[in-house]
């Protein structure tokens, strides 16, 4: 798998290792930034300090198994 550093290009959600958590996230990366979107009355955006994503990689550059 080969992380990625700097900033995604397109929108959606990603694996992140984030800076003090000792596993991977998943964080969506929205219009220029990391954050979390809160399902509960009404769709909200919650951003996260871009300094706290270390490194990201694509759910669809992941090797899936053999057969599968």
């Amino acid at each position: 798998m080969n992380w990625h550093y700097g900033d995604p290009i397109i929108n959606g959600k990603y694996l992140c290792c984030i800076i003090g958590n000792r596993y991977p996230v998943v964080i969506y990366w929205y219009n220029g930034e990391w954050g979390n979107w809160h399902m509960g009355s009404r769709k909200e955006w919650f951003p996260l300090d871009d300094e706290q994503v270390l490194c990201y990689i694509g759910f669809d550059e992941i090797p899936m198994p053999e057969n599968w």
